[in-house]
């Protein structure tokens, strides 16, 4: 007989014991497709964000930022107290959990987030050897016969199959037979080595139906010939009117410098990770001041820096260690 009674107590609390725990999870159709704790949306289609069956909840966004830690608050949201939460992709960018209660239970999911990386927009990187050629401002660069210009969509990872253009397209989204389109190439780089006017049309990889024109007016325009600084191709020299940025050290671990002394400063530098992402934005900066990039996942990232007379875009790559 004590023996029954010591069983029976055992299971008593053994149910106490489960009742009293409540581990709620979030689950979505779109949650982990490309990422564990992230919802990628098309467009601004709704997503049904929905957790376990408990007696009471309570839902909870917070916004996003760059910053480590996060600091921005836990906002309760209105009327978000059932089961289930329908967010859309106006939702970009912002964390999202559920606070739940069963019995004497209260506990809160892990969060995720509502991420909107694939709404990064068409970009292109002009990349050239230092020697051989000239820019001449407003996207027009001479260049030396022999040498290549290399095009990269800055955001490889948003964006899929891509049209090449070495003219203005006379129709977007692009047609059949349109003399403009480089014939074969639908990678997320071309390089060019025959004067044209380049850019490209692209469709995002995880969602195939939404498309992107990088624009007539970031196109940038190849002038191919055997011009007089030419004289000095291979040598390592440039008489660029307006070279690239230096970008030093490259890679590094702390702290970086950008530096055009003619410049003396930046109206706006910003630095995008490679998913379309901005991390950081510094305003009215000093060509010699540092910028810590320490807290920075380790990886590449464009960084993307405006002249104070805003006439001037650098477009630049560096490796945060």
């Amino acid at each position: 007989m004590k023996t029954k009674l010591i069983f029976f107590a055992f299971l008593v609390f053994s149910m106490l014991n489960m009742k009293a725990q409540c581990n709620p999870t979030i689950t979505s159709p779109r949650l982990g497709v490309q990422f564990p704790d992230r919802i990628l949306f098309c467009e601004t289609e709704d997503e049904v964000l929905s957790t376990q069956v408990f007696d009471n909840y309570q839902w909870y966004k917070q916004e996003w930022t760059w910053q480590t830690p996060n600091n921005n608050p836990w906002v309760a949201i209105p009327g978000a107290n059932s089961q289930q939460l329908t967010i859309s992709g106006n939702d970009q960018l912002y964390y999202f959990k559920v606070v739940v209660s069963q019995g004497d239970c209260t506990a809160e999911s892990p969060a995720i987030m509502a991420d909107g990386f694939v709404y990064g927009l068409p970009a292109m990187m002009t990349t050239l050897t230092p020697g051989t050629y000239e820019d001449l401002g407003a996207g027009e660069i001479n260049v030396c016969e022999g040498a290549s210009v290399k095009f990269d969509n800055v955001f490889p990872i948003v964006y899929g199959v891509h049209t090449w253009y070495k003219c203005f397209p006379s129709n977007i989204p692009p047609v059949a037979g349109d003399p403009c389109i480089v014939s074969g190439v639908t990678g997320d780089s071309y390089s060019a080595t025959e004067s044209g006017q380049y850019g490209f049309y692209a469709c995002t990889e995880y969602c195939p139906d939404q498309c992107k024109f990088l624009g007539t007016n970031s196109f940038v325009k190849l002038n191919f010939g055997n011009w007089e600084f030419c004289e000095n191709m291979g040598t390592g020299e440039t008489r660029s009117k307006d070279n690239s940025l230096r970008i030093y050290p490259n890679p590094t671990a702390q702290f970086l410098y950008i530096g055009k002394e003619a410049d003396k400063s930046y109206k706006e530098v910003s630095i995008i990770d490679m998913t379309g992402k901005l991390v950081l934005q510094k305003k009215d900066h000093q060509h010699h001041q540092a910028i810590d990039v320490s807290h920075l996942v380790p990886g590449n990232y464009i960084i993307v820096s405006k002249s104070t007379d805003g006439k001037n875009v650098y477009k630049n790559k560096f490796i945060k260690k």
